[in-house]
Order: structure tokens, then C-alpha cells, then sequence
């Protein structure tokens, strides 16, 4: 039985997806997961949510799994939380072991660039577990927001 390894944080929507480099550290990590994520229809999905106190509990959870391995992903939730002022949004990977230091060099890249930053968790079968927990009913004083999950589907 292969091993598998996980990490997630949390950072700003725009340090994830924007990047000065010519290849993005994100299409790098998009590519060792052998998928295809349309960046723009991210955006795109991420702006459709709101813009300030109307984005506000919004937000859905996206999930890609490597093509060669339905085992390995990445999570993309979108959710803005009631109290978020930076745009937060928590990028979670889980890994076989066998090719790990590679995703985890890309991980640390943009972990290293964002500005704001959660601590890393690391785990092997917590984002597993999360992802087939939905939907979720979130509450925040008298709000109620139905949070999805969407797989392969940007």
C-alpha cells in the first residue's frame, strides 16, 4: 500500500494565482499533478463569489485529482470566512511519497511568497477525510451558507 503525505495552508487568493515569474510556482504544481486547472475560469469563479462584505460566507471547495493517481489532489476552497480581511483561501495537497519532495519544494515556494500566511499543516489523511464531508452548513451569527464541493471542474 503506497504512503501518502498532506499539506495545507492558507494564503491570499491573488498570492496564489498571481506570480511576477513567467511560470507560476501554482501552474508548476498544476503540472506534477498531471491536471488541467483554466487559471482565468478560477478567477473568474473566485470574483463570481462577490466583491467585499457581499463575498462574504461565500465560497465553494475545488478539488483535482491527478490524473494518473485518484488517490493525489489538490484542494482549492474558496470560502470567505465572515471575519477574512485578506482574501484567504486554503490551498491543500496530498501526495504519494514517492514523488513529495518535489510537490513540497513547489509548495514552499509559494508558501514563501505569500504575504500573509497561516501556519502548514501536514498530515496524511485529514484533507482525505475533508473532502468527503460536504456539503457543510456553515453558521456565523444569524448567516447560513451552504458550502459545496466540485470536482475536476475548472
Amino acid at each position: 500500500m503506497e504512503s501518502y503525505t498532506e499539506i495545507s495552508f492558507y494564503l491570499p487568493f491573488f498570492d496564489l494565482i498571481d506570480e511576477a515569474d513567467e511560470a507560476s510556482s501554482f501552474e508548476e504544481l498544476i503540472r506534477l499533478f498531471h491536471i488541467n486547472i483554466d487559471l482565468a475560469e478560477l478567477y473568474h469563479k473566485y470574483l463570481s463569489y462577490g466583491e467585499g462584505p457581499y463575498s462574504v460566507g461565500q465560497g465553494d471547495v475545488y478539488v483535482f485529482f491527478d490524473k494518473d493517481d485518484r488517490e493525489s489532489f489538490i484542494l482549492i476552497d474558496l470560502f470567505h470566512d465572515f471575519t477574512d480581511q485578506y482574501n484567504m483561501v486554503k490551498l491543500g495537497v496530498r501526495s504519494s511519497i514517492h514523488n513529495f519532495r518535489e510537490v513540497k519544494n513547489v509548495l514552499y515556494r509559494i508558501y514563501s511568497r505569500a504575504e500573509v500566511k497561516s501556519k502548514i499543516n501536514e498530515s496524511n489523511d485529514l484533507l482525505k477525510q475533508e473532502i468527503s464531508d460536504y456539503p457543510k452548513v456553515i453558521r456565523y451569527g444569524d448567516q447560513t451558507y451552504i458550502k459545496n464541493i466540485f470536482y475536476n471542474t475548472i
